[in-house]
């Protein structure tokens, strides 16, 4: 007797779960619908992510990453001006500012120093995004700004598919210098 009370309450537990699951599955098609539409429009692309930006602070943008999170996409622009940091997190299909985060940089940062002082003009980050785009086809998920011994160069990452590609931009002249290609298949 005891065991068919043990097994009568594991079963109503199991029907119980699965009614739960299912109300929960029926939620998360209808709130997938709703990520599937946002899916279908078009991104803004790095060149108007970092204009929005940039009108939200004043800066170099060091670097754009595209973030697809269940809640939705975005880009993420790390501005750097003086010793201030700012993150600026800009909707990746309509372009509105989520938020702007500033936070003071107390490290001695040579590189923002020598980028400063270093003759001529730095291309932006969409300009070295666009050279990145000339030489590999896919889309653009992330730049970063990267100074070693005084040369500093954009590393554009270009996802097509399975296929990712880091192509690096001379930061100055927008010249390709580099183009490594990684393929993400699993049949290795």
């Amino acid at each position: 007797m005891m065991k068919m009370k043990l097994w009568s309450s594991v079963a109503a537990a199991a029907i119980l779960f699965g009614g739960a699951y299912s109300i929960n599955e029926v939620q998360g098609a209808s709130a997938g619908s709703t990520a599937s539409e946002s899916q279908s429009k078009t991104l803004i692309g790095v060149d108007k992510a970092e204009a929005y930006a940039l009108k939200s602070a004043q800066g170099r943008v060091e670097s754009i990453d595209l973030k697809e999170r269940i809640s939705g996409s975005y880009y993420e622009v790390e501005i750097r001006y003086n010793h201030q940091e700012i993150d600026v997190r800009v909707d990746a299909y309509t372009g509105k500012i989520l938020s702007v985060r500033k936070e003071t940089d107390d490290d001695d940062d040579d590189n923002y120093a020598a980028a400063t002082s270093q003759s001529g003009t730095m291309i932006s980050a969409a300009k070295a995004a666009e050279a990145a785009s000339a030489s590999a086809k896919g889309t653009v998920t992330e730049i970063d700004l990267d100074g070693d011994n005084g040369s500093f160069v954009y590393e554009v990452e270009i996802r097509n598919g399975k296929v990712t590609t880091e192509v690096g931009v001379d930061a100055y002249t927008a010249k390709v210098l580099y183009t490594d290609v990684d393929s993400d298949d699993d049949d290795d």
